[in-house]
């Protein structure tokens, strides 16, 4: 082998060792780029699903800052209240004359004017605890959610009929029309009692459930809102 053609395959060599080695470098950059590419992608697919479920939890109300939460519960509480008031008074209302003539106490007794007028104190006490619970209703309206207010109202609804209508049995006594001592007399008003007792039950459980779907964040609005604008008026909706 002469010295050109040594040289010039020494010189062949050598390319090709170079363009190897750069072609490993270019290799190794790139995945490393793609590496890094992919890493930064996951990391915003995590941040990205994270603000999502934030974002999924606040429009269904179940995110709510402390100071909301206070005044929600606290709605609750008077709310409650007023629902612990009314429903002893409906229910004596209702069933004490009519488990009085079950015992068999004679009617002049039962069609007394003592009798009378402890029925007609019984309802004026239901009229307090009504008024009672609907401003309980009302005044803490805006602070929790419209289906527990449905669910308040219709139990005062219920309250107030069983007002109206021991009010309309009390004016038919004082004719000498004793209507409340009837069999249906009390068979429609325990209807309505039953009616009270569903939409306590049912306001109760609607309560639970909000209490255990509620988490409590404990951000102040302008903290908020500097973590993202879309969170922060999804968490102060118009």
């Amino acid at each position: 082998m002469t010295d050109p053609v040594a040289g010039a395959l020494i010189t062949a060599i050598a390319s090709l060792i170079v363009a190897l080695i750069s072609g490993c470098i270019a290799l190794w950059s790139r995945s490393r780029t793609d590496k890094n590419v992919s890493e930064v992608q996951s990391m915003k697919g995590a941040i990205d699903r994270d603000l999502e479920r934030l974002r999924a939890e606040l429009s269904h109300g179940q995110s709510v800052s402390a100071t909301q939460w206070s005044a929600e519960f606290a709605a609750y509480q008077a709310i409650w209240k007023g629902i612990v008031e009314v429903r002893p008074v409906a229910d004596k209302l209702v069933n004490r004359e009519h488990e009085l003539r079950q015992l068999g106490l004679p009617e002049e007794y039962l069609n007394s004017e003592e009798r009378l007028r402890h029925q007609k104190e019984l309802t004026e006490k239901l009229v307090d605890v009504a008024r009672g619970l609907l401003s309980a209703i009302h005044e803490n309206a805006p602070f929790y959610p419209a289906p527990i207010r449905d669910a308040a109202n219709e139990a005062h609804k219920a309250t107030i009929q069983l007002v109206r209508k021991n009010l309309g049995a009390v004016a038919e006594a004082v004719k000498g029309n004793n209507v409340a001592r009837t069999q249906e007399f009390h068979s429609e008003s325990m209807a309505i009692l039953l009616q009270l007792i569903g939409e306590a039950d049912r306001l109760e459980s609607l309560i639970r459930k909000r209490m255990q779907a509620v988490r409590v964040v404990n951000f102040t609005a302008d903290e908020f809102r500097g973590i993202d604008p879309d969170l922060a008026s999804a968490s102060h909706p118009h």
